[in-house]
């Protein structure tokens, strides 16, 4: 024990027997807390007949204290160290020490050390460098860097112990985004962790800038959306799990769960009462944990949906606000009176106990001050508390619109924070993607420099969350530019709905798009069959990253806020879809992933005729082009669409193809003859035409088709092998087994268990760490059900 330590320790067994209540005069005001800063400020108040000075013991260290007169108080600043700190006041009367009762101050972080990695890079090789964020206390660090077992091929690096090692990238490297992950260990044991990402092409090594880049794997995101308790009735998250090989199949990239943290009333859970715990009552964290590692496993990013804004009424913070008022160390962390931000228009206020709160819509969501620098740093603290936790792939903000409106610069922080440690998630904000960099109110776009996706919401400050296919906002129906608008004024509202009323996007902007989420009326409730895959055409066929809501797929007709369950335990999701959407939305997902054209951010308006009630636009990369065409009337027409030929390069002596993606029929002919392409359009219908020198092969998905699940138990021979420090181990499950993976020397000693859980069917690899162990020969050995595999490793150092 520190002798510091001992000395607090024995103060304070005896400071009872020193200050018993009946004598004690020294009060300090401040209250026990969980706090967010480091530099705190201890106040309090003595009896008149007291000394004018005295010390405030810190974890049993003094500090000297002064008493201001005539109010005979006290305010000390004071730092804090990691975990409980214990202070207590003594001031002198008459000679005889008399002491306060005891403050219990908990720093709600760690002093792990924060760094910036980030690279040079030119040609064929890429330098990489660490700058120091944060380091308390001065301790000296130590780096480690390993090369990310993701990535598109192994690479080695040099110098990878130094804060400066670098990377080769030899001749037929193939192309991609290549993560490096920095770990830094502090001299008193606390780690943290970084990455930096070097894009590679044919162009050579490119560093990666985490306050404007985004990960490639964004470009093709196909998103689906899972509200847990209604995923089936009482839902769990094991029920999600379950389901994981079916989600996969209708070709999505990732997965956003609804808020997984601690709640006070469940439902959808956003009234937030500790951003630090799982909810229980969809299943805890072994099954949260459950359900993104499998996710991962089939190759599923995972977003987790954080309610930044507000917390609930009930979280212990606002509860302690209610209680002890301005004496509460939390009465600054909430918003307490109406400002002039946008959408202060929808401002509410309440009063509890001794509190009052702002909120916006929901009387029990009371709104953050982020103005309150604690408030940043726990928010902060807490979304990257998931991701070294579950690896989690990034976050969808709900009601980031409010913190942007009142705070305009939090989130540009919070960004570097979060992408100096994972630079390849997505940010996703419930935010409008439709206003540009700074707009007459002066309203931020949330694409300068804070998120990476935003919803399609309208541009207007009176509302928020218009959808820009909504005819008219409605709260209590679905009425669209598909359902509402006159047919004849259709063509004109789906511009006005795709170009932000002709304005345009800032750039970079990604428009989240959707037919359905957690907040809207289903769409084939409220529309039709033809007008649902009408609209779903359209959306997997523009720009911006498309969201499949869950039950979307199978048509349920049930609104999220009204349903009790959308799938039953039993059968396939495919057997209780009565429409044939399923394979429906496996087709579309299956040529927007395989067509450069459809996930790149090229878009542009293509004249059609007739133009009432019909649009069309072009999406291209490179020489592929895809022309969308779109009636949305309830009659057919023939329509003439203006392919803007003189600019695709075409030979002029050659016969080209329009395919129709989604039937197979075709229109062919000169490029003179397909500047006026004659085209038939089917009521309600979205037409995808590829061209290309030939016709091309459109097959439907067999009905009932799975994803590509292993056909056998197999251990693959890990890689790189040899290797130093770091190597991956992969195995396949055919069936739901339990897994065990160790690692044991050539005398049979066990060295490491990397795996002892139940897994589902799938592909999963692990990431073995031989940093502490000797060079030399080791045996890793997989037990699955019944069976056993085992395979032989080299470190070498």
């Amino acid at each position: 024990m520190r002798r510091s330590n001992l000395f607090s320790t024995v103060l304070f067994l005896i400071l009872p027997l020193l200050a018993s209540p009946a004598l004690s005069s020294v009060i300090i005001r401040t209250r026990d807390a969980v706090v967010w800063a480091r530099s705190q400020v201890v106040t309090g108040s003595v009896d008149s007949t007291m000394a004018m000075s005295g010390a405030l013991y810190v974890n049993g260290v003094p500090v000297s204290l002064q008493v201001a007169s005539p109010a005979d108080t006290f305010s000390v600043p004071i730092q804090l160290q990691p975990g409980v700190n214990t202070i207590v006041a003594r001031v002198d009367s008459a000679g005889d020490g008399r002491y306060s009762d005891t403050l219990r101050l908990t720093l709600g972080y760690s002093f792990a050390p924060e760094v910036f990695a980030w690279a040079a890079a030119s040609g064929g090789s890429a330098s990489m460098h660490v700058s120091v964020i944060d380091n308390p206390d001065s301790s000296a660090l130590a780096f480690s860097w390993t090369p990310d077992v993701h990535n598109p091929v192994p690479l080695s690096m040099t110098n990878p112990s130094d804060s400066a090692a670098s990377v080769t990238f030899p001749p037929g490297t193939p192309g991609g985004d290549y993560v490096f992950r920095l770990t830094v260990r502090s001299a008193r044991g606390d780690t943290g962790y970084a990455r930096a990402i070097v894009r590679f092409d044919t162009s050579g090594a490119h560093p990666f800038d985490i306050s404007t880049d985004h990960a490639r794997w964004i470009d093709s995101a196909i998103v689906y959306g899972v509200t847990p308790y209604i995923f089936v009735g009482a839902g769990q998250f094991a029920d999600v799990s379950a389901r994981i090989a079916e989600i996969a199949q209708l070709g999505v990239t990732a997965i956003w769960i609804q808020p997984v943290f601690s709640t006070h009333a469940g439902g959808q859970g956003y009234d937030i009462i500790d951003y630090f715990n799982v909810r229980t009552d969809v299943g805890g964290e072994a099954q949260l944990a459950t359900l993104v590692s499998t996710a991962h496993a089939y190759g599923l990013r995972v977003l987790f949906d954080l309610p930044a804004n507000h917390t609930s009424i009930y979280h212990p913070y606002a509860q302690d606000a209610v209680q002890y008022g301005p004496r509460s160390h939390y009465y600054s962390y909430y918003e307490r009176s109406k400002d002039s931000a946008p959408y202060s228009s929808n401002e509410n206020l309440r009063t509890s106990g001794l509190m009052t709160f702002v909120y916006y819509f929901w009387t029990d969501l009371v709104n953050l001050d982020y103005g309150n620098p604690e408030v940043q740093r726990m928010m902060t603290e807490a979304s990257k508390y998931w991701i070294r936790k579950y690896d989690i792939d990034g976050y969808r903000v709900d009601a980031s619109w409010g913190v942007s409106a009142r705070t305009p610069a939090f989130f540009k922080q919070w960004r570097l924070a979060l992408k100096r440690l994972k630079p390849e998630i997505l940010l996703l904000a419930e935010d409008k993607a439709s206003v540009r960099l700074l707009d007459a109110s002066g309203r931020v776009s949330p694409f300068d420099h804070e998120f990476d996706a935003a919803y399609d919401w309208t541009n207007e400050m009176s509302w928020v969350s218009h959808w820009v296919w909504e005819y008219t906002y409605s709260a209590n129906s679905n009425p669209t530019i598909f359902n509402t608008t006159p047919e004849a004024q259709r063509g004109a509202a789906l511009h006005n709905a795709l170009t932000s009323n002709g304005a345009g996007y800032a750039p970079g902007a990604i428009p989240f798009r959707f037919l359905e989420n957690n907040d809207t009326y289903r769409f084939l409730a409220t529309h039709d069959l033809a007008r649902t895959k009408m609209a779903a055409a359209l959306e997997y066929s523009l720009n911006g990253i498309p969201l499949l809501y869950n039950g979307q797929e199978i048509g349920n007709a049930t609104y999220p806020y009204s349903a009790y369950f959308i799938f039953t335990r039993g059968g396939t999701m495919m057997s209780q879809d009565p429409y044939g959407l399923f394979p429906y939305y496996q087709q579309l997902a299956r040529w927007r992933r395989s067509l450069p054209a459809l996930t790149g951010p090229n878009f542009a308006e293509v004249p059609i005729t007739p133009s009432a009630s019909q649009y069309a636009f072009r999406r291209w990369s490179g020489s592929q082009n895809v022309f969308t065409c779109v009636n949305m009337a309830a009659s057919p027409a023939s329509a003439t669409l203006a392919i803007p030929v003189p600019s695709l390069g075409l030979d002029s002596t050659r016969t080209y193809y329009l395919t129709d993606l989604l039937s197979g029929q075709y229109v062919s002919g000169t490029p003179a003859a397909l500047g006026s392409a004659g085209i038939q359009m089917p009521a309600y219908s979205t037409r995808m035409f590829l061209l290309a020198d030939s016709v091309v092969s459109v097959t439907s998905l067999p009905p009932g088709a799975l994803a590509d699940l292993p056909g056998t138990y197999r251990l693959e021979q890990n890689y790189p092998n040899p290797f130093n420090p770091a190597t991956v181990i992969g195995y396949e499950l055919p069936a739901a087994s339990h897994v065990r993976l160790d690692v044991y020397d050539l005398l049979g000693r066990s060295v490491a268990t990397l795996v002892n859980a139940e897994q589902p069917p799938g592909r999963y690899t692990v990431r073995f760490d031989g940093r502490e162990l000797a060079s030399g020969m080791y045996i890793y050995r997989l037990q699955a059900g019944s069976r056993s595999f085992a395979k032989k490793m080299l470190i070498l150092k």
